[in-house]
């Protein structure tokens, strides 16, 4: 299967909680970032893309006597409203694909357990044996989007949960971000700016007569890249030109061009150059009056949730015919993971 239909989904971001409340303050340029209580280490307030503290439930209390790290907390407490919201009415068990930050188990063993944690907090029914985590940055749900295709393949008849869910409010990683000047400040221009949120959306068969249908998924694809920021070949910016090449390769028929791009630049360089390489490598696949969405500069690099972000904007926007279809959406990890998919309108 290399279709599906994108059914009810839900965001939660420092711009707001919900899909249309997410999409409009995109759409009208709302921002909402603001200097933290984080100093950098000459003592400047970092400026992030925070949710507000009273948008966020508390963790029950059996997750709360856990002990769990700060960063694993923020993020059971971002995913747990927006993964209720999208799985209202659905029959359980569900089958959750959700994407998570790039880290290695040995240092995080709680990301072994996070689809388990999230469903208590959430109080929603995953099946956890056949529920997905993938550990793999800004285009793990993407990567995720991919198994969970997969999954509807093999049983057409269960819809999926896909997501990803991330935050860098985590004094231990911004220390580290900070020592390797990729924070945006007053010191260094080529960074960005630190954020958070989760986003979720069902996947239904193309053939489910009685699915919500928000929008189409045409294909989703992935590539590794091993010029990427910390590897040990050279930075040719490849990565995303073959993962679109990819995208194209398994398309039933043929799309094009794409009339809008739902980009995962965070505000650096890396990825600009990268995507450079990818549109001028692919640029038949586009339209010459493409329009570009790089919401990011809004409210910040959201990491492992920017693939299930920018996913249910592209949904929203061309659902309402508030952008052309059909649209690209991608986004880059900051190791080799690459990944793209093709949204249409329903």
């Amino acid at each position: 299967m290399t279709q599906a239909i994108i059914g009810a989904t839900s965001v939660l971001c420092s711009i707001g909680g919900g899909t249309e409340q997410v999409w409009a303050s995109a759409r009208a340029g709302i921002a909402r970032i603001a200097s933290s209580h984080v100093m950098d280490r000459h003592f400047d307030a970092i400026q992030m893309g925070l949710v507000p503290e009273d948008q966020l439930p508390p963790l029950n209390p059996e997750l709360d006597a856990i002990g769990l790290p700060s960063r694993a907390r923020r993020m059971l407490r971002l995913a747990a409203p927006a993964l209720a919201a999208v799985t209202q009415g659905m029959k359980p068990p569900l089958k959750l694909f959700v994407g998570l930050p790039e880290l290695k188990p040995d240092k995080a063993p709680w990301l072994g357990e996070f689809i388990a944690h999230l469903a208590k907090a959430s109080d929603v029914p995953i099946d956890v044996a056949k529920s997905v985590a993938i550990p793999r940055g800004r285009a793990s749900a993407l990567r995720a989007l991919e198994e969970a295709l997969q999954s509807l393949a093999a049983d057409p008849t269960a819809p999926v949960v896909v997501g990803g869910v991330d935050s860098f409010l985590d004094l231990r990683l911004l220390a580290e971000l900070d020592a390797e000047q990729r924070i945006l400040g007053p010191r260094v221009m080529d960074g960005f700016i630190p954020g958070e949120g989760a986003a979720f959306f069902v996947l239904h068969a193309p053939n489910d007569a009685g699915a919500l249908r928000t929008a189409l998924l045409d294909g989703v694809a992935s590539a590794n890249d091993p010029g990427h920021r910390y590897g040990s070949e050279p930075a040719k910016g490849e990565g995303l030109a073959t993962a679109i090449e990819n995208l194209r390769g398994s398309l039933k028929e043929k799309s094009g061009p794409i009339a809008t791009t739902f980009a995962g630049f965070n505000g650096e360089s890396f990825e600009a150059k990268m995507w450079g390489v990818a549109r001028l490598r692919h640029a038949d696949f586009f339209a010459p009056t493409m329009s570009m969405e790089h919401p990011a500069d809004k409210y910040g690099d959201a990491g492992a949730a920017t693939g299930s972000i920018l996913t249910v904007m592209a949904a929203a926007a061309l659902s309402r015919d508030h952008r052309p279809g059909p649209a690209l959406v991608w986004a880059a990890s900051d190791t080799e993971m690459r990944a793209c998919a093709l949204i249409s309108s329903a």
